[in-house]
């Protein structure tokens, strides 16, 4: 039979013909302390058996309390939560029912949240319980088991599960009784410390967690209960992406005298406007408003809302304006997603989505084509890799629309009647054809005919048809011969690229050929809502703008000839050189990196401000010109975000093109210019540019000395510019540093 925990406390237990009187053994505070420790299994019997028997009876020696709880903590035996609550004479607080406390989680105004473990089967739980400020409170009790029993009917894979609740009395002076509720223990971290940590989520990733929060809205909906407290905070996030919501029905009655999450003033910034007004007459679609600001927190990194600590203010604001469109903050973010959380956010309820399983079904309709995956170590893509869309239509106009809207993500080729549309299928087979019923020659419906007889596989290829002469229900009629899906005109550039998608999804996921004859036509069925076009890639608008720009810095001497590509291709290697970890996951979304490589080359469009004379001065700038000089930092910045006020919304790459024209001379130690930024307050953006910057400048002549080699070049920027460069893009360029002198050899 195993000894007591007390017999094991005093050392070896006594063999059988042993006898043991305690009252020749001198019992200390430490020992006693021991003793509890074990009987009330904060130290667990299994864990203290593992401990070698002459360490036990030296513990089991030990007189002074400080002196065991530093031994017990360092063998692990007590958590550093534990000991500190022993240490301070609390230790009875450590134990609740049938749970006892490992360390703390998380505190609010109701109550603090606690790693706690079951006694008996040992598994860890999250234990909520309620603080000792509020336990005299009836109303706020009652409120707490509210929650308990709210989260209790709710059984979803998004939401935390409730296990237990109870009430602990306490006895002896001061021992009020302790009110707690128990909840599955999810690892990982809320969404609010995963941004500010990690940086915002890509697109696909933001959709993809955030459907999982919508369906948890739409089970809690399905029950009458209505969150009113939904932000980041309020978010966990699993090492595999994997959403939980936490604390339902928390904010039901928001009490401005307790400082507690969902109280008026404590979560104004993911609040709906309808909430700010009358906390307990809002619906549902309050929480769509709070999903849309949590979206927008996710996928920029900003509060929607930045409280000023002026409340009045703050809610004044609220009522009569309206956040930067996510696209302007990320000019990389798709214009479908920006939309989306802009409809969540609208003022007038009425305007959002009707519900959240809507919402939710949108978001999982953007996850299937919103690129999951990053770039590789190499920068450029290579020809060839892109999807094929072949466009037949005899409008050129028209024809010419559909390919500006489609060559930013595809591979696209142009036809203008069936024969033409035959020879180039036969070169270079598409993956989608786009053709309009009334071609010349052969018609649209006998080209599907062609294709299908063509192709041993029928679905190798996927069909739209498009029409602007016939019915919608003749148009229907004929796609059934042959075709995958059809489109009557006009349309519009959203409708559009959503077909083609849908069709390039459907080829991408069939098992086989025979599983056509069950999708075909089913993109048809449906009436899609009717939203901003789309258009082209934003990186489309934000090339033409860059090369215009570059062209004009040539044509004055201020860069040399191919500084545009050559910029372009050095940002690329930098980014696929640089960590996939914390906010520097950025560098490897392709949205992202195609926006930063096409606005790169015009980060000195402010020298067209600068003196002449000053900018070709062969000798070294004096104090005053090199002020001068460095005014063009400030006066590029302007210029475009002057040029962003008019036009963001069509080329909503400017704000990050001003970024860079303002922070490319930040330095990472703080002594650069204009803004005297250091570390990561300098934009990632400017720290990527800088490096490729500097490497353009030393590799071009310059008025006052000839361009340096390739080796000279990367030795300065790696060893000689102590403190100028982020030291991770600083890495990053050491290792590309050979792609560098290849693209500045014209490679």
């Amino acid at each position: 039979m195993r000894a007591s925990p007390v017999e094991v406390a005093r050392g070896p237990a006594p063999s059988s013909h042993d006898t043991f009187d305690a009252t020749e053994v001198e019992v200390s505070p430490a020992y006693s302390l021991l003793s509890w420790l074990l009987d009330s299994q904060l130290v667990l019997p299994e864990e203290w058996d593992e401990v070698p028997a002459g360490e036990r009876d030296e513990l089991a020696r030990l007189t002074g309390v400080d002196a065991l709880i530093a031994r017990l903590a360092h063998r692990h035996l007590l958590t550093p939560f534990q000991a500190d609550a022993v240490r301070d004479g609390n230790a009875g607080d450590l134990v609740l029912g049938h749970y006892r406390l490992l360390d703390v989680l998380g505190q609010g105004g109701m109550g603090t949240v606690y790693r706690a473990e079951h006694l008996q089967l040992r598994r860890q739980v999250a234990l909520k319980v309620m603080a000792r400020a509020v336990e005299g409170n009836q109303r706020l009790l009652n409120r707490f088991y509210a929650e308990a029993r709210a989260v209790a009917r709710l059984q979803h894979p998004n939401i935390v599960t409730c296990f237990d609740a109870g009430r602990v009395l306490r006895s002896g002076p001061g021992g009020a009784a302790r009110d707690y509720f128990v909840m599955e223990f999810i690892p990982g971290q809320d969404l609010y410390a995963h941004v500010r940590e990690k940086g915002p989520l890509s697109p696909h990733r933001a959709c993809d967690l955030f459907r999982q929060v919508a369906d948890a809205l739409a089970e809690a909906h399905r029950h009458g209960l209505v969150h009113r407290d939904l932000k980041p905070a309020n978010i966990l996030v699993t090492p595999d992406w994997q959403a939980k919501v936490l604390d339902f029905g928390l904010a039901r009655l928001p009490n401005r005298n307790v400082t507690e999450a969902g109280t008026l003033l404590g979560t104004v910034g993911y609040m709906a406007p309808e909430q700010a007004r009358d906390p307990h007459g809002v619906d549902a679609r309050a929480d769509l408003w709070s999903l849309g600001a949590t979206l927008y927190w996710a996928l920029t990194g900003r509060e929607p809302y930045p409280e000023t600590g002026n409340p009045v203010r703050d809610l004044h604001r609220r009522f009569s304006t309206t956040p930067d469109p996510v696209r302007q903050v990320r000019p990389e973010v798709p214009a479908e997603v920006s939309d989306l959380v802009a409809r969540l956010m609208e003022t007038d309820p009425d305007q959002r989505f009707p519900s959240a399983r809507t919402c939710s079904s949108a978001l999982a309709g953007f996850t299937l084509w919103l690129p999951s995956v990053t770039i590789a170590a190499e920068d450029i893509r290579q020809p060839g890799t892109k999807e094929r869309v072949l466009v037949v239509d005899d409008e050129p106009s028209l024809r010419r629309w559909m390919t500006v809207l489609l060559k930013g993500q595809y591979e696209v080729r142009e036809a203008e009647d069936a024969e033409g549309a035959l020879a180039d299928l036969a070169k270079n087979p598409p993956d989608v054809v786009v053709a309009d019923v009334n071609l010349p020659g052969l018609s649209g419906t006998e080209l599907v005919e062609k294709i299908r007889q063509a192709i041993p596989d029928p679905d190798r290829v996927k069909i739209l048809l498009v029409s602007g002469a016939l019915p919608t229900e003749a148009l229907g009629g004929l796609a059934v011969s042959g075709a995958d899906d059809f489109l009557s005109k006009p349309f519009s550039s959203s409708d559009f690229l959503s077909r083609v998608r849908s069709l390039l999804l459907r080829r991408n996921s069939r098992g086989s050929a025979s599983s056509a004859g069950t999708i075909r036509l089913s993109g048809a069925l449906g009436h899609p809502p009717e939203r901003t076009a789309a258009g082209p890639k934003p990186s489309a608008s934000a090339e033409a703008l860059s090369y215009t720009i570059s062209r004009l810095l040539v044509e004055t001497n201020l860069v040399s000839e191919g500084h545009w590509g050559r910029v372009t291709k050095y940002v690329r290697a930098v980014c696929g050189a640089a960590p996939d970890a914390g906010e520097y996951t950025r560098l490897k979304d392709p949205a992202y990196l195609d926006l930063l490589a096409a606005v790169a080359p015009i980060y000195d469009v402010g020298l067209l401000a600068v003196p002449r004379n000053v900018l070709m001065k062969p000798d070294k700038l004096d104090p005053d010109e090199r002020s001068v000089v460095q005014t063009h930092t400030t006066a590029g910045a302007e210029v475009l975000l002057t040029v962003a006020g008019k036009f963001g919304a069509d080329v909503p790459s400017l704000g990050l093109a001003a970024e860079v024209a303002r922070g490319h001379h930040e330095r990472w130690d703080g002594t650069g210019y204009p803004d005297l930024l250091s570390g990561t307050e300098i934009p990632l953006s400017a720290r990527v540019v800088a490096v490729a910057a500097v490497y353009e400048a030393l590799r071009s002549r310059r008025p006052h000395r000839p361009p340096l080699s390739h080796a000279r070049a990367v030795k300065m920027i790696t060893t000689e510019c102590p403190g100028q460069f982020d030291p991770a893009v600083l890495a990053a360029f050491a290792a590309a540093a050979p792609r560098f002198d290849h693209i500045h050899q014209g490679g």
